[in-house]
């Protein structure tokens, strides 16, 4: 079996010393955000050591010779077990950030204390800093030796690169791509060594690819094979596969479906998504296939591999990095998730276990897995910005166990049901305010992040809730037909949305992004609206012509999915069984149109960085619900897709309630708009900082131009909080009835090109 190189080894105010229990229910089993768990065998428990430590890596090594793991993370380290705090050393600051991206645990002058080894992004250098003798006192300082400089780095692991039995340092660097060996000594040795260029980037990591027990190197380009004698012969680059641009680190190799070969697993440090890379066959037939984990987690900078419920199986490990780049990435500011993934190779899918759920326990850039208390399972140590947290496993701790000896004081966990508990304090035409214990004005992203979250709440008791991530099976696109269609190609297909469910769709791919040398360009989800034809309409094949928006977009060069909605066109689907794990046809859609995503971000047509959604009417607002959910649609388009819920044929919510809609809203709500619990001023807001086209034409008799605007008028402040430019969230109100005219259009398509530019 492949096995993973790499050595296990302020929005939020808590108080010092903070212990919380993460223990969930079969009913908070499930997350608002759509990622679904496994019930833990128990809850982990939260233990803050220090809220304002802002470094973002850490190490767990017994520093005072006592027997006991202490931790060390920036300017001190925390004696276990009462984590009494002491100094270390001053890191330097840079552009406001600690220069000390990598705490990476080596004796390098062979003096039998652990030393520590960093790789920085900021100063550029890779350095040292040497473990003092206890004698010297708990606060002696930590002196620091400047290695080399060789350019920005990410951060960096410890990987036995050549198989001498010795640790090697493997930095990620920007701009360069090598290893360092280390000779231990009074005198240390250090040397560098090579690898391909091509590796350098946001993303490294290591295993064996091919199965020759060498350690290869991974990049987000492509991997390395590494040679006999890795240090003095020539590595073989191999631009096999892209991870985009923003790759974790580390990119782990594991033999996920225990198949025999290495797979790659990485997630999106800096924007949405957890992915693994399926390999198949070898050599010049190798093949690699991409499968999204979840799309609903953001920030997944750091992923570890460790056996946390001790079956003798590795766990994926991953979680946020918190305002890695200060908030201007989507998602960066929601609530910040540490999860735990297993796959069930019987059925191909991933499934998780929630460690921890809040605005305080962030991976960071180098988190470490480790048997902190010494009851005989691996705990958590996370640091990042948002402060250093320890996130204990109770797996082996005896019952009533005593780790710490100050006050024990309950801390805030995000759970689904105070979620859904919260989203209900609000009057739903008004997403300027958010509950934090008591209704506040929305002051920070932060705040309009966390009212995100209680919206996809509230969307969720109207629709049910969004599917468990073991709901997310392979997808298994088939090709029925393709033909030539004037500047694009049209694939009739059909993707697997779940188990024992295709959805029916057309594929258009411009003729331009199949020349030789295309790069990856723009693509776009497109919504057809209640018409018996479905899909077909958008793509052009019947219907209204002002509603061929997929066509005209894929002959402008977007790439075009057109899905079918649950029992229109070519997709046969009963509500009532087919659907019975499902409250609402709605949800359903939002389902299926994630999938679409996940298969949009499989084409090499497509950058996963550049995917839009347009609709009109049904179309319309299943585009905003969507886009709300799935924050890797970066450009939302809704023409005469809503008003708000008071407005609609004044407050007569009937059009809303069959099966293929919202049932709920007649059978829990009475069809009253003010009960139902959550209105469209507040999806609108949940779409933000994304770009968003509203078309609301002045005499719709669908949905009312005047409740339209009242809703723009609530939503825009919330663009204004996150910074967005003006043109971000576009209204415009044509002359006309229930219609999508050519010159909005138009307008829309140009908006588009420069919004996925």
């Amino acid at each position: 079996m492949a096995r993973d190189a790499w050595q296990i080894g302020a929005r939020f105010r808590i108080l010092v010393m903070v212990w919380c229990s993460v223990t969930l229910s079969p009913a908070e089993a499930q997350t608002v955000s759509g990622a679904a768990t496994i019930p833990p065998t128990a809850g982990f428990q939260w233990l803050s050591l220090d809220p304002q430590n802002r470094n973002s890596a850490c190490a767990v090594l017994d520093v005072d010779g006592d027997g006991k793991m202490d931790i060390v993370c920036g300017n001190h380290w925390y004696q276990a077990p009462s984590w009494q705090r002491h100094r270390v050393r001053s890191v330097e600051v840079i552009r406001g950030r600690q220069d000390d991206y990598a705490n990476l645990p080596l004796d390098v002058n062979g003096d039998g204390r652990t030393d520590l080894v960093s790789a920085n992004y900021r100063s550029q250098s890779l350095y040292w800093i040497r473990h003092p003798d206890p004698s010297a006192g708990l606060d002696a300082e930590w002196d620091r030796t400047v290695v080399e400089t060789p350019g920005a780095m990410e951060t960096g692991r410890l990987v036995d690169i050549d198989g001498d039995g010795r640790l090697d340092v493997l930095p990620n660097g920007v701009e360069f791509a090598a290893w360092w060996t280390l000779q231990p000594g009074p005198q240390q040795q250090w040397q560098r060594h090579a690898l391909p260029d091509e590796l350098a980037g946001h993303g490294i990591g290591a295993g064996d690819i091919n199965g020759d027990g060498r350690t290869d190197v991974v990049g987000p380009h492509g991997w390395a094979e590494a040679p006999v004698n890795p240090r003095t012969d020539r590595w073989v680059f191999h631009a096999e596969f892209t991870l985009w641009r923003d790759a974790s680190i580390p990119i782990l190799v594991q033999d996920v479906d225990t198949d025999g070969d290495a797979d790659l697993i990485w997630g999106r440090g800096h924007q949405s998504g957890l992915y693994w890379l399926e390999q198949t066959g070898s050599g010049e037939q190798r093949t690699w296939q991409r499968h999204v984990i979840d799309s609903s987690l953001s920030q997944q900078h750091t992923l570890l591999w460790a056996d946390l419920d001790g079956d003798g199986r590795g766990e994926l490990i991953s979680g946020s990095r918190y305002y890695g780049h200060d908030g201007r990435d989507v998602g960066e500011s929601g609530p910040l998730q540490v999860s735990a993934w297993r796959y069930a190779a019987d059925r191909r899918v991933w499934q998780r276990q929630l460690l921890s759920s809040n605005f305080g326990v962030a991976l960071g850039v180098d988190p470490k897995v480790a048997d902190v208390d010494s009851d005989g399972d691996l705990d958590l140590v996370c640091a990042d910005r948002s402060g250093l947290s320890l996130l204990l496993n109770p797996r082996l701790q005896p019952a009533g166990a005593a780790t710490v000896t100050q006050s024990i004081v309950q801390a805030v966990q995000l759970t689904a049901e105070q979620l859904t508990a919260d989203s209900q304090q609000y009057d739903h035409a008004n997403p300027q305010v958010v509950f934090r214990g008591q209704l506040q004005p929305l002051e920070t992203a932060a705040d309009a992040a966390l009212r995100r979250e209680h919206t996809l709440a509230g969307m969720s008791l109207a629709m049910g809730p969004l599917p468990a991530a073991d709901r997310r099976c392979p997808l298994d696109m088939q090709v029925q037909t393709e033909e030539a269609a004037g500047k694009y190609r049209r694939l009739r297909i059909s993707y697997q949305a779940e188990p024992g469910d295709r959805v029916p769709a057309w594929l258009l791919l411009p003729d331009a992004s199949a020349a030789p040398g295309a790069k990856a360009g723009p693509a776009m989800l497109c919504l057809h609206q209640t018409t018996g034809i479905g899909k077909g309409e958008p793509a052009g094949l019947g219907g209204l012509p002002n509603l061929h928006y997929a066509h005209e977009l894929a002959e402008r060069g977007f790439v075009c999915l057109v899905p079918d909605y649950p029992s229109f066109g070519d997709y046969s689907y009963d509500f009532k069984t087919q659907g019975s794990n499902y409250a609402s046809g709605s949800m359903k859609a939002i389902w299926n149109n994630l999938r679409a995503v996940d298969l949009l971000q499989t084409l090499p047509e497509v950058d996963p960085d550049r995917i839009g959604c347009i609709g009109h009417s049904l179309g319309g607002h299943n585009t905003l619900f969507t886009a709300a959910f799935d924050q890797r649609i970066r450009a939302a388009v809704t023409s005469c897709g809503f008003t708000g819920f008071h407005d609609y044929y004044g407050g007569k919510l009937a059009g809303w309630t069959s099966d293929r809609y919202m049932p709920r809203i007649r059978e829990l709500y009475g069809n009253d708009p003010n009960r139902v619990p959550f209105d469209f001023a507040e999806v609108l807001s949940a779409i933000a900082p994304r770009a968003l086209f509203v078309s609301a034409p002045v005499n719709d008799d669908n949905f009312d131009n005047a409740g339209v605007r009242k809703v723009m008028t609530a939503v825009t402040a919330t663009w204004q909080l996150y910074g967005a430019p003006a043109e971000s969230v576009i209204a415009e109100y044509p002359q006309c009835a229930h219609d999508f005219p050519p010159e909005t259009r138009e307008r829309v398509y140009q908006w588009l090109r420069e919004r996925l530019d």
